[in-house]
């Protein structure tokens, strides 16, 4: 996320302009932007227009203008290049009447300003970690198999399918396994370049290698033997960064199925994606429970704060 500008004033009242750059933006705008807060963006709609042709025709053109909303609601989906955005106009406009309902969408390096009448400690925390490159992805992750690949960078929300990585691998032959293995050496030198190109060694805190049997580990063998041929010193130096754990499959979801396991929550402890899922497991856990120490709904999770003092556990 881009930081274009902010104003608050004393009783915490204020607008912060942003700029959406990637996925990862869209869902902590899905967090930070809540009901009755402001809008003002760029956006489409059709506008009818009256023709000068013919009496009480008209005619529907598609045009680009600025509306201030009144957020209703919003919607998100990963799938998605764009968030939605659901409210009324709040100012007058020459194409649309004050009041009118719009559907509006957060579009990539497309600058909105959002007014909130109060920006608490965790909304100003959510726009902070997101317009930081170090609170952005702090894992990295190949998952793999004989002849396929997926390069993944993993946040604290989500993760990204950065590259995928495809080569046919011939069975061993009888008493003859040299087109397997030189397939095999040929796909791993392609893994080994894509993971230089997508996967920021320095930056991130560490890098799974998942995959069914031993191909994780000649992967890594793999890396590391390039880091020797290339002189590559912060590689070799971050050897330690990389985790090897086996899986049932090389596709996405042998990757959620090794993240589950003990063994990696517990090298992954001081991660936010691991802060998150622990915390998601503590919440599940008091709710399976039934012992009323867990709520989810709006007003419920109201009543707690508003009426119940002291019964809501930050995190």
């Amino acid at each position: 996320m881009k930081l274009i500008s902010q104003e608050f004033e004393k009783d915490k009242s204020g607008r912060i302009t942003l700029v959406a750059q990637d996925k990862d933006d869209l869902w902590t705008l899905y967090n930070l932007i809540s009901k009755d807060d402001e809008i003002t963006l760029r956006t489409q709609r059709n506008i009818k227009k009256k023709s000068t042709n013919s009496v009480g025709s008209a005619t529907t053109v598609r045009k680009t203008i600025k509306l201030t909303l009144n957020v209703e609601s919003n919607e998100f989906l990963p799938s998605d290049e764009s968030m939605r955005i659901k409210g009324r106009t709040t100012e007058q406009n020459d194409d649309v009447p004050l009041g009118s309902y719009h559907t509006a969408e957060i579009q990539f390096d497309e600058k909105f300003t959002l007014h909130k009448d109060n920006w608490d400690e965790q909304y100003l925390k959510l726009v902070s970690d997101s317009c930081s490159i170090e609170a952005k992805a702090e894992l990295g992750a190949v998952v793999l198999e004989e002849g396929v690949a997926h390069v993944c960078l993993i946040t604290d929300s989500m993760t990204v399918l950065r590259a995928k990585v495809e080569k046919s691998i011939p069975r061993k032959r009888r008493g003859d396994s040299s087109g397997h293995d030189k397939a095999m050496d040929k796909f791993l030198s392609m893994c080994v370049d894509s993971c230089l190109r997508h996967l920021n060694v320095d930056h991130l805190k560490a890098i799974l290698i998942v995959s069914p049997g031993f191909t994780a580990k000649l992967l890594l063998d793999k890396i590391m033997s390039r880091a020797v041929t290339d002189g590559n010193k912060l590689l070799l130096q971050s050897k330690s960064k990389f985790v090897v754990a086996g899986s049932s499959t090389g596709y996405l979801q042998g990757l959620e199925e090794a993240l589950k396991t003990p063994e990696l929550k517990k090298q992954l402890s001081d991660t936010k994606f691991q802060q998150h899922v622990a915390l998601f497991d503590e919440f599940t856990k008091y709710l399976n429970d039934d012992e009323g120490k867990a709520w989810y709904g709006e007003t419920e999770v109201e009543k707690a704060v508003v009426e119940l003092k002291g019964a809501v556990k930050f995190t």
